[in-house]
């Protein structure tokens, strides 16, 4: 698909009509107008359909609506990167937004790096910042910084939130696994697949508005516990894929390795995998020592998520009784 625009951002979204308007705001707001806005509604049931519409009418950029049957960001992802017309895709929450100069300046990165060298960049990366303008994270070493996300993850244990741009055609290369069972798959997987034939250019400026603490709804992040009963297939994927594949950087950075080898076993208990089929699954023989080492975490772990969940079930079953 010829590219005819510049930026392709793509924003899934699920029953948040109560806060899209700050990603359509801030892009009515961007000082560079090349992009189209690309809308997956994950199945909502709060009108998000009737305020995109209206959008679509008064917007002076493309906005672009689809709407798929409730089955997760990592589905609407395959589905936007598909139809996207953008040179880059720019993923945004329905909850964020962008500070106004951030597809310019991102823009001008791209332009910066030599055109001969290009081909070997997946994109451009940068900080995020809370809606107080507090940064999310750590910073980089250095600014700018041209590195892949592995080395930044397990050599330069770069921590936090972070928010970039990539080549529409290099995310074509490496897809979201549409798995049956789960609603998500964690978005690290396919930055770390590209990373093994891509590096990025890291910089130290705010490109993403990440909004939190805010009507003090319930995280909903990794260690959130229902979510690791819930969407176990997608999660037992991601960590099987670390053990298989990124373990020559154990010694540089153990933990992230650990809490692979502790989860693998919970999540396939909870993805109802045989342990046997889940040996089998490990490609190597550090990989299967590893799990083993970490089994009697991974009881506690699994014990304790088992609890959460049955308690849970009651509660919910009592009220629904009472």
């Amino acid at each position: 698909m010829a590219n005819s625009v510049l930026f392709t951002v793509f924003t899934p979204t699920y029953n948040r009509a109560h806060t899209l308007h700050r990603v359509h705001d801030s892009l009515c707001a961007q000082t560079l107008r090349d992009f189209e806005w690309i809308v997956i509604d994950d199945g909502s049931t709060d009108g998000t359909a009737e305020l995109v519409t209206k959008w679509v009418k008064s917007a002076d950029f493309p906005i672009r609506y689809f709407r798929q049957e409730h089955s997760g960001k990592h589905i609407a992802h395959n589905l936007a990167v598909g139809q996207a017309r953008g040179q880059f895709v720019a993923p945004l929450d329905s909850d964020d937004a962008l500070p106004p100069e951030s597809l310019e300046r991102i823009s001008a990165l791209w332009n910066g790096i030599p055109v001969s060298s290009r081909a070997g960049y997946s994109g451009i990366g940068g900080l995020c910042s809370d809606q107080r303008g507090k940064i999310i994270g750590d910073c980089f070493p250095e600014s700018p910084l041209d590195t892949s996300l592995r080395e930044l993850i397990y050599v330069l244990r770069i921590r936090g939130e972070k928010w970039g741009v990539t080549r529409t055609d290099v995310l074509r290369e490496y897809p979201f696994p549409e798995l049956s069972g789960t609603q998500f798959v964690p978005e690290g997987l396919v930055g770390l697949q590209m990373s093994k034939n891509y590096k990025r250019r890291y910089v130290n400026e705010v490109f993403r508005i990440y909004y939190r603490f805010e009507n003090k709804e319930p995280a909903k992040n990794l260690t959130n516990r229902a979510n690791i009963f819930t969407n176990a297939p997608g999660r037992f994927y991601y960590y099987l894929w670390v053990l298989n594949n990124e373990l020559e950087y154990f010694w540089r950075s153990p933990v992230p390795f650990a809490k692979a080898a502790v989860m693998v076993p919970v999540l396939a208990r909870f993805s109802n995998l045989p342990f046997r089929d889940l040996l089998q699954s490990l490609r190597t023989p550090a990989a299967i020592v590893l799990v083993l080492l970490a089994l009697p975490f991974a009881f506690a772990v699994y014990a304790s998520n088992r609890t959460c969940v049955i308690f849970k079930s009651k509660k919910r079953k009592l009220c629904t009784q009472g």
